[in-house]
C-alpha cells in the first residue's frame, strides 16, 4: 500500500458535525456589497476609430489647398499684383459659373466632354498595346533582346517634341492626339509590366514546370496573377500620362477641348479663364487617379489579406 494514500471507510457524516462546518464556511465567505454595481466594460465602436482616421486624412489633405487659397485671397485683397494678372478667387468662381452656363462665349462642359472622349479613345488604344508589349518584353528574352533597347530609346523622346513632325503627316485633327496619347500610355505601362513579370519569384515558375503546365496556362495562372499589382500600377500611370499629354497637345494644336479653352483664355488675356481650366485639369486628373486606385483595391483585395 502506498503510504501517501489514505483510505477512509465509507460512512455517513452526521448532521451535528456538518452544521458547525457550514456556519464557519458561511462566515468566511466575502460577499460584494449590494450597493456596488457590477462593472461592465463598454466595447468601443469599430467604426469610431475609422471615422477619426478618415477625418484626420481629409484634414491633412486640405491643409495645402486651403493655405494656397488663403495666400491667394490675401494677395488679391492687398492688390500686390494687378487684377488682370491675378484675379481674386471670387472672380474665378464667377467665371467658372459663366463657363458652365455658356454666358462667357464658350461652354466648359462641351470642351471637357471632348477631352474626356479623347482620353477614353487614347486609353483604349494604349492600354492593350502596352500590355502586349510588356508581356512580350517581360516573358520572352528574345523579344527583350530584339526590341528592348530600341523601345527604351524611343521612350526617352518627349512626346511634345514629336508634335511638329507629326503635324506634317497627321495634321492637327484627332489622329495626332491619339498617337501622342497612345505613346504616353504605352511607354510606362510596357516598362512597369515587363519589370513586374521579371520580378516574379522563380519558385512560382518552377512550380509550373513541376506540374508541366502548358505555356498559355503558365502565363494565365502564374505570370499574370503574379504581375497584376505591377500591371495595375502601369495602367494607372498610363492613364495619367494620357490626360497630361492630351492637354499639352490641345494647347499647341487643337480647336476644341479643355487645353484649347485654356489657350483661348490666354489669347484674350483673361487669366480667370486660364485659372478655371487649370483647376478643372487638376481635379479631373485627381479623380481619374482615385477611380483607378479604387478599382485596383477592389480587384486585388487578395493582396491585402496575403501580406
Amino acid at each position: 500500500m502506498n503510504p501517501e494514500i489514505i483510505e477512509l471507510p465509507s460512512a455517513r457524516v452526521p448532521r451535528a458535525v456538518l452544521r458547525p462546518v457550514a456556519r464557519i464556511v458561511a462566515a468566511n465567505v466575502v460577499r460584494a456589497p449590494a450597493s456596488a454595481p457590477a462593472r461592465t466594460s463598454t466595447p468601443s465602436l469599430p467604426g469610431a476609430g475609422e471615422s477619426r482616421a478618415r477625418l484626420s486624412r481629409i484634414a491633412q489633405y486640405a491643409v495645402l489647398p486651403v493655405s494656397v487659397l488663403a495666400v491667394w485671397t490675401l494677395v488679391s485683397h492687398l492688390q500686390l499684383l494687378p487684377a488682370n494678372i491675378l484675379p481674386s478667387p471670387l472672380v474665378v468662381l464667377a467665371t467658372f459659373r459663366d463657363l458652365l452656363t455658356g454666358d462667357y462665349g464658350e461652354k466648359l462642359s462641351y470642351h471637357l466632354g471632348v477631352s474626356l472622349w479623347r482620353v477614353a479613345r487614347g486609353a483604349a488604344i494604349g492600354v492593350p498595346l502596352g500590355l502586349l508589349l510588356g508581356l512580350a518584353l517581360g516573358f520572352s528574352p528574345t523579344a527583350e533582346s530584339w526590341f528592348g533597347p530600341a523601345f527604351r530609346a524611343f521612350a526617352q523622346i518627349p512626346s511634345i517634341t514629336l508634335i511638329p513632325l507629326l503635324m506634317m503627316f497627321l495634321g492637327i485633327d484627332d489622329r495626332l492626339k491619339l498617337f501622342i496619347m497612345a505613346k504616353s500610355c504605352v511607354i510606362p505601362l510596357t516598362l512597369v509590366t515587363a519589370d513586374g513579370i521579371r520580378n516574379i519569384p522563380t519558385a512560382y515558375l518552377e512550380v509550373g514546370e513541376v506540374f508541366r503546365l502548358r505555356r498559355w496556362t503558365r502565363i494565365r495562372r502564374i505570370v499574370l496573377q503574379g504581375a497584376l499589382p505591377s500591371i495595375f500600377t502601369g495602367i494607372r500611370q498610363g492613364i495619367a500620362h494620357v490626360w497630361v499629354s492630351l492637354v499639352a497637345v490641345e494647347v499647341l494644336a487643337s480647336a476644341e477641348g479643355i487645353g484649347y479653352l485654356m489657350t483661348w483664355g490666354r489669347l484674350i488675356f483673361q487669366l480667370d479663364v486660364v485659372l478655371v481650366c487649370v483647376a478643372v485639369i487638376g481635379a479631373i486628373g485627381l479623380l481619374l487617379d482615385i477611380v483607378m486606385r479604387k478599382v485596383e483595391a477592389r480587384l486585388l483585395v487578395w493582396r491585402g489579406t496575403s501580406q
